[in-house]
């Protein structure tokens, strides 16, 4: 078919379908282009693409243009829409803008990065609970993924759970642990949040609104505004400000990171950079032990488990306790056993021997007084009940008060062996990863880190000079 003639048709049948006719330019793409088959499927798809404008139009404010852009976003909205609507109007165009702008690139590209470990705690804990799986992209709404955040209403973790609704959803606060920062206990907490809002609301979008602005605050907006079932858009106008704001910056943080690739934006290299295993224990543990079986600084270790105010988990069989442990090439099996099992009555050090640790952790014994229980010596001496009935023959009905037990019990010797040959080359040379921030120099972060220096980290990762820039992995072997 001649080319003009083809043009001239398209435009004809644009004008026909649209009040607003666009004059769409083709390039061409070969004479195989021209037949009647591409010409036909060309056809359909831009008018399918000038019903999609029109439908769009209806909720884009006039001073903004509408263009074949908007509605190839729209389609693409619609491709990743599961179960929460992803509604296109202005509003949410603003943020997919900011978004996807050159200037916050850097910014999402660490979302990007951090959701990496985030993301596999949230996909689990809401399949389990049955809440959609896109309401993870709240947390970057909520926190940037960063745990220590602290809003300037007191809001703190991921979720930034205010003090009194952490309380009402269980989550310890004291001077050992915060949940909100809890990657678990704050994702458990806020999915029976949103359980419950959605069953009040029936609607997903005005249960996240009322997440920010409570559903008493959305409850009232019904009341105000007359309507029976209001959507979110519907009710924004009576909602405060920032929740109007709340749910387009969701759509749109949802929208842009679904579609990450498509914009070239990232995993950006974070602290999170680990695979991880999840263990619970209930028994006090030192997380500066747990650095040391997986070869790392404690540092990070806290940055995979931020909950923990100091470097002791305080572990009970009443309270156990979650750690995340980052799966190293270094990781030692063994030394990690003794880190898990040496017990809190043992006040050991990070630089401590493997020998030392293994001559600590020797059997004990306690002479037992009056008013002490099985459960009080369990978490006295960070054991299991399990296990004091076990090393001294006792039942439930067994008399304690001045007899002397067994409260600890030595690891095996064939253990004690493996751990004192293997951790060997461990003590001597330890590695730790460092992500380079704003105002770093080589020079700052060697001081930072006893043992190493520039011509180290320099060779350690490859670098021809002392450029660096905020966002880079850096190992730093030491010793």
């Amino acid at each position: 078919m001649n080319k003009k003639l083809y043009t001239a048709l398209l435009t004809v049948i644009i004008s026909v379908n649209s009040s607003k006719a666009q004059t769409i330019s083709i390039d061409p793409m070969g004479d195989d282009y021209y037949t009647q088959t591409s010409f036909a499927t060309s056809l359909v798809e831009h008018r399918e693409l000038l019903v999609e404008l029109d439908s769009i139009r209806k909720h884009v404010d006039e001073k903004i243009d509408v263009s074949i852009l908007d509605a190839n976003i729209l389609r693409r909205m619609k491709s990743v829409t599961k179960t929460i609507p992803l509604d296109y109007n202005s509003q949410v165009k603003y943020f997919i803008d900011k978004y996807i702008s050159s200037n916050y690139k850097p910014y999402m590209s660490r979302l990007r990065g951090l959701s990496n470990h985030y993301f596999k705690v949230y996909n689990k804990v809401f399949q389990e609970l049955g809440i959609p799986e896109e309401v993870k992209y709240l947390s970057l709404v909520e926190s940037s993924l960063n745990p220590h955040l602290v809003s300037t209403s007191g809001a703190v973790g991921p979720w930034q759970f205010m003090y009194a609704t952490a309380r009402g959803y269980d989550l310890d606060m004291n001077s050992h642990i915060d949940e909100r920062k809890d990657i678990y206990a704050s994702t458990y907490a806020v999915s029976s949040y949103l359980k419950a809002a959605y069953d009040q609301f029936d609607d997903w979008l005005l249960a996240l609104a009322s997440y920010n602005c409570g559903r008493g605050c959305v409850q009232r907006a019904i009341a105000r505004s007359g309507m029976t079932n209001p959507t979110f858009w519907e009710l924004s106008p009576f909602l405060p400000k920032e929740t109007q704001n709340y749910i387009p910056k969701f759509v749109a943080m949802t929208y842009v990171l679904s579609n990450a690739d498509y914009y070239e934006i990232p995993y950006a290299p974070t602290e999170l950079d680990y695979e991880t295993k999840v263990v619970m224990v209930d028994k006090v543990v030192d997380l500066r032990h747990i650095a040391q079986a997986v070869n790392l600084e404690v540092e990070n270790i806290k940055h995979f488990n931020p909950a923990y105010k100091k470097t002791i988990v305080n572990g009970s069989v009443d309270k156990p306790k979650r750690i995340f442990i980052p799966i190293t090439s270094q990781l030692n099996d063994s030394l990690l056993y003794v880190a898990l099992n040496a017990p809190s009555s043992i006040n050991l050090v990070v630089n401590e021997e493997p020998e030392a640790m293994i001559a600590a952790n020797s059997s004990q014994k306690y002479k037992v007084r009056k008013g002490e229980s099985l459960s009080s010596l369990s978490k006295k001496f960070g054991v299991t009940v399990q296990d004091l009935k076990a090393w001294n023959g006792l039942s439930n009905k067994s008399a304690l008060v001045g007899r002397t037990i067994v409260v600890t019990k030595p690891i095996s010797s064939t253990l004690a062996k493996n751990v004192a040959k293997s951790t060997t080359k461990t003590n001597v040379s330890r590695t730790a990863y460092y992500v380079v921030q704003k105002g770093d120099s080589l020079d700052r972060i060697a001081r930072k880190f006893q043992g190493s220096s520039v011509s180290k980290i320099k060779e350690d990762n490859g670098l021809r000079n002392t450029v660096i820039k905020p966002g880079m992995k850096l190992k730093i072997r030491k010793g």
